[in-house]
């Protein structure tokens, strides 16, 4: 088993041990409909949708990462106030969307902010606004807690500097349609071949 399986399965392990026995659970979904999200026993144990926490998307709308479930998810962490490596990790991202052409409709695109304090929703949004993001993208804020333990799923690392601003790894992570990693990418302007070749074969899994 790789440090990365053991890994998520002790912070699930703990994450289980705080959550409700509830098996479903609904929620409003990003489009504002009503969703029954899955029962979670029966995704894999290195699922990051075990992580039950409610985050709130860039539209204000309480959203839990199980409502991801259904298609590949492309992720990236950031803060709105960093002024070069997250714009430019945004840009990447964006560039997989566009090389997927008309198969992007079938992926999640997430971005997840560091900074729990200033990038309020309606921040985000306009973040949305300003960098061209459209429907398929999804921004959470959420607490410390959440953030924390979302980017240690992924491997990523983040510290809060003194002006409250963040030095942070620069990945993008592409997720299966049950919120297993498959397949991650450091580097700013890194070439991604690799990533949309993934993100292709996901979207053919049935």
């Amino acid at each position: 088993m790789t440090k990365y399986n053991i890994g998520i399965l002790l912070i699930l392990s703990l994450v289980g041990c705080m959550q409700s026995s509830n098996k479903t659970e609904k929620k409003i979904t990003a489009s504002g409909r009503q969703a029954v999200l899955p029962d979670k026993d029966s995704m894999p144990a290195e699922s990051i949708f075990h992580l039950t926490d409610s985050f709130q998307t860039q539209e204000n709308i309480p959203f839990t990462l199980s409502m991801l479930k259904g298609k590949p998810t492309v992720v990236g962490m950031i803060f709105t106030n960093c002024t070069y490596a997250c714009p430019r990790l945004t840009a990447d991202i964006k560039n997989i969307a566009d090389s997927l052409k008309d198969e992007k409709e079938k992926v999640n695109f997430l971005l997840v902010s560091f900074d729990t304090k200033r990038d309020t929703p309606d921040r985000l949004k306009k973040f949305a606004d300003e960098k061209g993001l459209n429907k398929n993208w999804i921004l959470l804020h959420g607490s410390e807690y959440a953030v924390r333990t979302f980017s240690v799923l992924l491997n990523i690392q983040f510290e809060k500097d003194a002006e409250g601003n963040f030095s942070h790894s620069n990945l993008v992570s592409v997720l299966d349609k049950n919120g297993v990693l498959q397949y991650q990418k450091e580097g700013l302007g890194a070439v991604h071949t690799e990533t949309i070749t993934t993100i292709k074969k996901l979207i053919q899994q049935r």
